[in-house]
């Protein structure tokens, strides 16, 4: 299958990223450790109830109420819960997308239901490979009757393990979204040259416990634009 144009992009940016320091790479890990651990102790009531409160949240916003397209992901073991988000997503209309991982590289395809996604990368939900991510895009900006449209409005929807009050992250381990991001970045550039509007706000879901005050970052590690808790936005 031809590789999309963010497999590409990513598969190239993991050869170069420079490898993190190893005082860095331990923190991270014992951090990761740590606040998963906390994570998993949530009691089931106290969860469905914070991702209610997150979903609320979430759909509230303005960000969201003006998606054209949401970048979801299909949540996993103690992940802030995504099915009712997604439901409402596909429910509102908006194209949602949901990621799969190839390789080193993750791409993000078109899902019309929940039911289409099965087990992949470590157990997670995957979808099937339709329409991804810049092939939606391209296909908005051939379209002859959208030609004039000058806005295209996207909310991505991160998982992550540690998070800080300045909003750093710290992932699983496997940079698929710092990677993703920076794709992102190559695909806005290109629109812009077009005068179009490639408008991406990035939020992270996490419970309150995931919050420490300062996790060690690296210069290409990517900060969401908000986190999103039980208890508001970050």
């Amino acid at each position: 299958m031809e590789k999309t144009m963010c497999s590409a992009v990513t598969e190239n940016t993991a050869k170069e990223t420079r490898p993190a320091t190893m005082h860095t790479t331990q923190m991270k890990k014992a951090l990761r450790k740590e606040m998963l651990a906390a994570r998993d102790r949530i009691p089931a009531q106290h969860k469905a109830q914070y991702d209610i409160q997150i979903r609320d949240t979430v759909t509230d916003m303005p960000q969201y109420k003006a998606a054209d397209a949401v970048l979801a992901y299909a949540s996993y073991r103690s992940e802030v819960g995504t099915s009712q988000l997604i439901g409402q997503a596909l429910a509102d209309g908006k194209d949602v997308f949901v990621p799969k991982v190839a390789g080193n590289a993750m791409e993000f395809w078109r899902i019309a239901s929940l039911h289409s996604l099965r087990p992949g990368y470590r157990g997670i939900p995957e979808p099937d490979e339709t329409v991804s991510f810049p092939e939606w895009i391209d296909a908005i900006w051939n379209d002859r009757e959208q030609r004039n449209r000058t806005n295209l409005h996207v909310m991505m929807w991160m998982p992550g393990a540690v998070f800080d009050k300045d909003r750093h992250r710290v992932g699983y381990g496997g940079g698929f979204y710092d990677k993703y991001l920076e794709c992102l970045e190559t695909i806005k550039r290109k629109y812009d040259k077009q005068t179009v509007c490639f408008s991406l706000t990035t939020a992270a879901l996490a419970y309150r416990c995931q919050i420490t005050d300062c996790i060690p970052y690296e210069p290409h590690d990517v900060r969401p634009d908000m986190i999103i808790t039980e208890e508001g936005i970050i």
